[in-house]
């Protein structure tokens, strides 16, 4: 696997790649995490055979810089980093596969850039927070939670693991490589990118949804009962869309369940 820095609208970016392909599948990591997450599930995949995988620390996460100011993390922002990164690195269009805030960032992109992308793989994927209220109360809890990452960011990595989101009845224990990943992040960093970019703040693209007109794989674990319902709501408003609910996997169906996952990913990719 051979790294890179690239310097894409100011800011440096990292990245990795395998493979050799015509096709390119670029992977947009979630919110603590970097390119690493991805490497044990990736490590037995047969599309580096047909496939360059490109793997991409997004802004603020591992190896890749951010910035003081909290606005440089908002949807645009990333979005039209992505999107530049692709222009200039990519051979166009790409297929992305994107986890939780990866997947976000992903569906945001192809809505705005379509011709950039030839299908999405969303694993745990979300459009937005559609009301006012829910909208206010997100970003609210994010404000206080970025406020924790400053004060004492050991402990909100304890706190952030013990979530009811990751603590389902599947879940699988994060290794020491996945903890460090976290454990070494920029705290400021960290805490811009929820208030630029957490779930609350980023634009809903819901009533979007239905101008997308590629391809759309939709990949949510079984025992994570709310992205379920958010997943099928969107299997629905997507033309082009299939919907896989995996065995044995809670939010982090990359780390849950990686065989399935590998599977499901290499089974949509080859239908394209």
């Amino acid at each position: 696997m051979d790294g890179f820095h690239q310097q894409v609208r100011g800011i440096q970016y990292y990245y990795t790649t395998q493979g050799h392909g015509e096709q390119d599948v670029l992977f947009l990591h979630g919110f603590l995490g970097s390119h690493e997450m991805f490497e044990e599930p990736l490590s037995k995949n047969l599309l580096m055979n047909t496939h360059r995988l490109i793997l991409i620390d997004l802004l603020g996460h591992g190896a890749t810089d951010g910035a003081e100011l909290h606005y440089r993390f908002s949807a645009k922002e990333q979005v039209a980093d992505v999107a530049d990164f692709i222009r200039h690195n990519c051979q166009k269009p790409v297929i992305i596969v994107g986890y939780s805030m990866g997947a976000r960032l992903a569906l945001s992109l192809a809505i705005q850039h379509p011709s950039l992308c030839k299908g999405l793989v969303l694993e745990s994927g979300h459009f937005g927070i559609s009301t006012e209220m829910e909208r206010q109360s997100r970003q609210s809890l994010d404000a206080q939670r970025a406020d924790e990452i400053m004060a004492d960011y050991s402990s909100f990595l304890r706190y952030w693991e013990n979530i009811t989101l990751f603590n389902t009845p599947n879940a699988r224990s994060l290794s020491t490589a996945y903890k460090c990943v976290q454990q070494t992040q920029q705290p400021s960093y960290i805490a811009n990118s929820l208030l630029g970019f957490g779930a609350g703040t980023m634009p809903c693209v819901e009533d979007r949804l239905c101008s997308l007109r590629m391809p759309v794989l939709l990949m949510v674990g079984e025992d994570d009962s709310k992205f379920i319902a958010i997943n099928q709501r969107m299997h629905l408003m997507l033309p082009s869309s299939y919907l896989s609910i995996i065995k044995g996997a809670g939010h982090r169906v990359h780390w849950d369940a990686p065989k399935t996952w590998l599977k499901e990913i290499e089974l949509f990719i080859s239908q394209l």
